[in-house]
């Protein structure tokens, strides 16, 4: 689906989410994008958000629009250069992988090399009798984009657009030809 339909068809500020996001292009076309609406919960009141990534030839446009408790909202818009893209991943769901058939759901991360996310759990050692402390142990992984995608959840024409985004992405980094 066309990138302006997409937002459009959200219907969570759809011309504040065009406005920024023409803004951020800068007369460049869009080559895929990906819309998530998500709901938080925060003291007792429900709070939507929206992700917008899109690519275009040269870069990787962010956009995530939060609506505020006073009925405003914030637009937080962030534009990476293709070159940034220290690379992707994807792990995908599928209802039969038998006949590699059925994808019902679609998480794709990118590491724009900005943010980073640190998982902490306390260490262990393997005497089960040990009483000591052993510090923590710690993980590292990119968080700087993640959209997970549902075909319950988000309809399985975004699910599409998902895997569309991926190939996207993969040609943009040289991946795969296109």
């Amino acid at each position: 689906m066309d990138t302006w339909k997409r937002i459009d068809r959200t219907g969570f500020y759809p011309q504040v989410v065009k406005r920024a996001l023409r803004r951020a292009l800068g007369g460049e076309a869009p080559v895929a994008s990906l819309c998530q609406v998500d709901a938080a919960f925060d003291r007792g009141s429900v709070f939507r958000h929206l992700t917008v990534a899109t690519l275009t030839r040269d870069c990787v446009v962010q956009l995530h629009v939060d609506e505020l408790e006073d009925g405003g909202a914030s637009v937080a818009t962030s534009i990476h250069r293709s070159a940034d893209i220290a690379g992707y991943s994807t792990m995908e769901i599928l209802d039969d992988p038998q006949r590699a058939r059925g994808l019902s759901e679609i998480t794709v991360a990118v590491d724009l090399r900005g943010a980073r996310r640190i998982e902490l759990e306390p260490a262990h050692c393997d005497d089960p009798d040990c009483a000591a402390d052993h510090g923590y142990t710690a993980q590292s992984f990119p968080d700087d984009l993640s959209i997970r995608v549902s075909a319950a959840a988000d309809g399985e024409d975004v699910l599409a657009e998902a895997e569309e985004f991926v190939e996207a992405l993969a040609a943009l980094m040289g991946v795969r030809g296109g």
